[in-house]
């Protein structure tokens, strides 16, 4: 089979980032392996659990992005530098007024999060940040930039790594750990948003769909239950030992969906849906080679992996390394066709992603007597996510919707 000019495109493009988010995951990891086992397990324990909030809170950052690229990549002559000065002043209002409402919830948060009050304040920061940073990188994934894209992730994450190494220095500082999630990401997107310049003929209005905005935040911040709610629900008795097994999954499946914002800003550019399809195949085998190949090699080395990361502790759960792994590869392959049902304004998923989000919670609160069952409960969760998922595409596949 021939492939064309923009296929080929696409693919270096998918290589590219796979070897950028790589790169990323690995400082990621050692950011975090280096808290596993250099901090005391009381601080490790909290920040797991802050972690799984922080990951909650960033949603807006992730359907920002993606409404921004959709926008974008549907007005070829819109008008960018007047958009990004748009956008930059409604999301940072938007942000400062839900980090105040977070903050009033103080206590309620903290009791529920089982995380103390006084690292509530930096989750709040994040929370206001979330909505501002992910302004240039939607813009310039709306363009294609995709190097540049991945250069700017690269310089961001070795930030974080620095603010990381910095905190654990100094006594572990939680609140500078919480914020070295959040920082970097900001302080690109002030330096890069007066960058992008547009070309001085387009004077076509972008719009945002602040409905469309609504439903893609929903989605995604249910989308990411699966992986922050156990966490938080998860017993304080072996949350550490948990959060342990929790950071190897992560690992495969960051690494599997740093593809997935390529193909969002692809599928955004193209209005052909065998094209569509044929990304969303090419975007899905890509993801599986590297979450089942990572799987693989973590289980082949998972003696080492325990030595390594976290100095021997946490030996137990090296049993769950290759089950845990291959759930979240297929949680990898979930995310990817969540992001295509967005780009189609496909919004009735989220029935779905609300009906499992309740059997997660049903689980943790009545299954969850050791590590073990947890492990079986989020393998539920995942399968039967999936599942209907797959489910979801071959309906409205039939319907002729995609």
């Amino acid at each position: 089979m021939k492939i064309g000019p923009k296929v080929k495109k696409y693919i270096i493009h998918l290589l590219l980032t796979t070897v950028f988010g790589g790169v990323i995951g690995l400082l990621n990891y050692l950011f975090n392996i280096g808290l596993a086992r250099f901090s005391s397990e009381e601080v490790f324990s909290i920040y797991a659990a802050a972690i799984g909030l922080i990951y909650l809170i960033q949603i807006p950052t992730i359907s920002i992005q993606s409404i921004i690229t959709k926008s974008i990549g549907e007005s070829k002559d819109g008008d960018i530098s007047r958009f990004k000065v748009k956008s930059f002043l409604i999301f940072t209002l938007m942000g400062i007024g839900f980090g105040i409402i977070f903050l009033i919830f103080t206590p309620l948060i903290a009791n529920t999060a089982s995380i103390p009050e006084y690292v509530i304040p930096s989750l709040a920061i994040t929370l206001t940040l979330a909505f501002i940073t992910p302004i240039s990188r939607g813009i310039l994934l709306g363009k294609e930039r995709i190097v540049t894209v991945n250069l700017i992730l690269f310089v961001e994450t070795v930030f974080k790594f620095v603010l990381g190494y910095l905190a654990i220095k100094i006594g572990s500082n939680i609140n500078l750990l919480i914020l070295a999630n959040s920082l970097p990401a900001f302080l690109s997107c002030i330096v890069i948003l007066p960058l992008i310049k547009t070309n001085r003929l387009n004077k076509r209005k972008i719009k945002i769909n602040f409905k469309e905005l609504l439903l893609i935040t929903i989605g995604f911040l249910l989308l990411s239950v699966p992986y922050t709610v156990d966490l938080i629900l998860v017993p304080t008795q072996f949350r550490a030992e948990y959060a342990a097994l929790s950071l190897i999954g992560k690992l495969v499946y960051f690494a599997s969906i740093t593809i997935a914002a390529v193909m969002f800003a692809r599928l955004s550019n193209q209005r052909n849906k065998r094209d569509e399809l044929k990304t969303l195949g090419i975007t899905i085998g890509v993801t599986s080679l590297i979450g089942f190949g990572m799987t693989v090699g973590i289980f082949l080395f998972k003696d080492l992996i325990i030595n390594f990361a976290f100095g021997g502790k946490y030996a137990e759960i090296s049993t769950y390394f290759i089950l845990f792994g291959f759930c979240m590869s297929l949680y990898a392959i979930t995310f990817l066709l969540a992001n295509f049902f967005f780009s189609k304004g496909s919004y009735w998923y989220i029935s779905i992603l609300l009906l499992v989000t309740v059997l997660q919670i049903i689980l943790f609160k009545y299954l969850s007597t050791d590590i073990g069952s947890v492990v079986r409960n989020q393998v539920v969760v995942y399968v039967t996510l999936l599942v209907l998922t797959l489910f979801y595409l071959l309906l409205r596949k039939k319907e002729r919707n995609f």
